[in-house]
């Protein structure tokens, strides 16, 4: 049970990551909604 617990919080860290370095400095609202493919990036990793 410990491995999974391990596990899920290592794929939330990388999926944090991952969002980070999408957005990089330019964190403005309307620019994400702008923008298709940030939105499903950023989507598709907070579904992890």
């Amino acid at each position: 049970m410990q491995h999974k617990v391990a596990k899920y919080l290592h794929d939330i860290w990388e999926s944090i990551n991952s969002i980070e370095e999408f957005l990089k400095d330019n964190r403005d609202f309307s620019h994400y909604q702008q923008n298709k493919l940030l939105r499903r990036g950023v989507e598709r990793e907070l579904e992890i």
